[in-house]
């Protein structure tokens, strides 16, 4: 099976995820570090995505589940 349909089995975690990372495609060639949300079905499904693409995000720091200040 395809593994981005495994991820859609995860309906549980499926939500907002705030991330700590260090971004390099800023301040280069250190980076930056910076706090950014996305979502997702788990977290390892947020790590597949920041692995995906350019692969600037580096130094993960942290990875949480939350609900965002602007939903209410």
């Amino acid at each position: 099976m395809n593994k981005f349909f495994d991820f859609e089995e995860d309906i549980e975690n499926e939500g907002w995820y705030h991330i700590k990372a260090r971004c390099m495609d800023i301040w280069k060639p250190d980076g930056k570090v910076i706090t950014f949300w996305l979502w997702g079905n788990s977290e390892q499904h947020i790590k597949e995505l920041l692995k995906k693409g350019n692969n600037s995000y580096k130094n993960i720091e942290w990875i949480k589940k939350e609900k965002p200040t602007w939903e209410s």
